[in-house]
């Protein structure tokens, strides 16, 4: 469950080498072929200490719902001792003539993320970066999300324009429960 603090100290270990450093939980696909030019678009119009992640999602033909968003929000107390939702909440962007909103995110976590050059060398010189701090829901969802949680400003974009950023879920773990734990919206 740890395993992805491994990962943060292989980043810091090649800092200038790459545009990018990834961390990607191993059930993620990523099918966007524009993904990094949307993160520089974000990064390019907001700053660097403000981050894009993308929406999880999964999908299926066999299901009620054939595509859900995975990433609900949580409890604004849930994350309140890690950042603050109220400073900038939201941001505007406009592509190709169309506007997209992008909103300081209540559930930070995607399983990943993607950070330019400039970004990994900001969060590896904060005094908590590699503590190995685990209290952010669980051990798998602090490594993914606590230390950028922490160094940034987490934008997603807005439900929307959920689909300006997202990223697969591999299976139908969460769609399975919709119906089940989850009730099915008659609207």
């Amino acid at each position: 469950m740890l395993l992805g603090f491994e990962c943060q100290a292989v980043l810091r270990d090649c800092l200038g080498k790459y545009d990018y450093y990834c961390f990607l939980e191993d059930d993620l696909i990523l099918h966007d072929p524009w993904f990094f030019i949307k993160l520089a678009f974000f990064t390019d119009l907001t700053g660097d200490l403000n981050l894009l992640q993308p929406n999880r999602y999964e999908v299926s033909t066999h299901h009620p719902v054939h595509k859900a968003y995975i990433d609900g929000d949580l409890a604004p107390r849930v994350t309140a001792k890690f950042q603050n939702v109220q400073d900038q909440p939201e941001i505007l962007g406009k592509i190709m003539n169309t506007p997209v909103v992008f909103r300081r995110a209540l559930n930070p976590h995607s399983g990943c993320y993607f950070l330019n050059s400039n970004q990994m060398q900001h969060w590896v010189k904060e005094s908590y970066f590699l503590d190995r701090d685990t209290s952010f829901v669980a051990p798998l969802e602090s490594v993914a999300t606590l230390g950028i949680m922490r160094a940034f400003r987490i934008y997603k974009p807005a439900p929307t324009h959920a689909s300006f950023l997202e990223i697969q879920h591999f299976g139908t773990a969460f769609l399975n429960l919709i119906g089940v734990q989850v009730r099915l919206s008659t609207v």
